[in-house]
């Protein structure tokens, strides 16, 4: 049986799924199982599984920017958890469809002090209807000013400089950024950007899968992540 074929006997509706391994294992979180079964395994993206391993216990919250449905910020809460940390988990997301399913998994998630704030909202570099920027974030939970041990992820689909452009108080030692880059020219114009605060992005490229192969993405799409030193 081929993985593809696989799939067809999973539901195709939304449902409560598990994550079984990984960085994300023991995540709880409302989404297609059929369009799922790679996020299920923990496999979903898994170039970024051995940096996420040793990142996620450097921090005590996350911004997810573009969380669509909800993979990182719950797979994030569920490290969290692992980990006995108590944080905070902001998640932004302009789609409607989606902010619904967010908030049906922020209900399905075990008593845990790690709080949720689901805002649908594009993020970018200015302020105005629709859309906020990161510089504006302020925490529910201890100091809402601050600006350390913060995992910041960013997946907006081309917007990742508006996005950076609108989150300069957030570029210190202390936090961590996970940057899907989705244009070959902001490769190197990100990297610039955080070598002027004296911060190092390195590029992390795609690798299929032996049995696998390649996921539905654009083969020109790549991800730089905090030097993790």
């Amino acid at each position: 049986m081929t993985f593809d074929t696989l799939k067809f006997f999973l539901s195709d509706r939304p449902a409560l799924i598990h994550i079984w391994r990984g960085p994300f294992r023991g995540a709880r979180i409302v989404m297609n199982p059929r369009r799922s079964v790679r996020k299920m395994c923990g496999l979903y993206e898994h170039e970024l599984n051995q940096w996420l391993s040793q990142a996620l216990p450097r921090v005590t919250r996350l911004l997810d920017v573009g969380a669509s449905d909800g993979y990182f910020t719950f797979g994030c809460a569920a490290a969290f958890r692992r980990l006995g940390k108590t944080g905070e988990i902001i998640a932004f997301e302009p789609q409607a469809r989606h902010v619904v399913i967010l908030r049906e998994s922020v209900t399905a998630q075990p008593k845990t002090s790690v709080r949720f704030e689901i805002v649908q909202a594009l993020v970018g570099k200015e302020i105005k209807p629709g859309m906020t920027t990161l510089d504006a974030v302020r925490w529910t939970m201890g100091n809402p000013s601050d600006r350390t041990s913060t995992l910041l992820k960013i997946d907006v689909e081309g917007a990742e400089v508006d996005v950076i452009e609108g989150a300069r108080s957030w570029m210190v030692p202390s936090n961590l950024f996970v940057i899907e880059v989705h244009q070959e020219p902001f490769l190197e114009r990100l990297q610039q950007m955080f070598e002027e605060r004296g911060l190092q992005l390195v590029p992390v490229n795609q690798q299929p899968l032996v049995l696998m192969g390649r996921e539905k993405r654009e083969a020109k799409n790549w991800w730089l992540v905090s030097s993790l030193g």
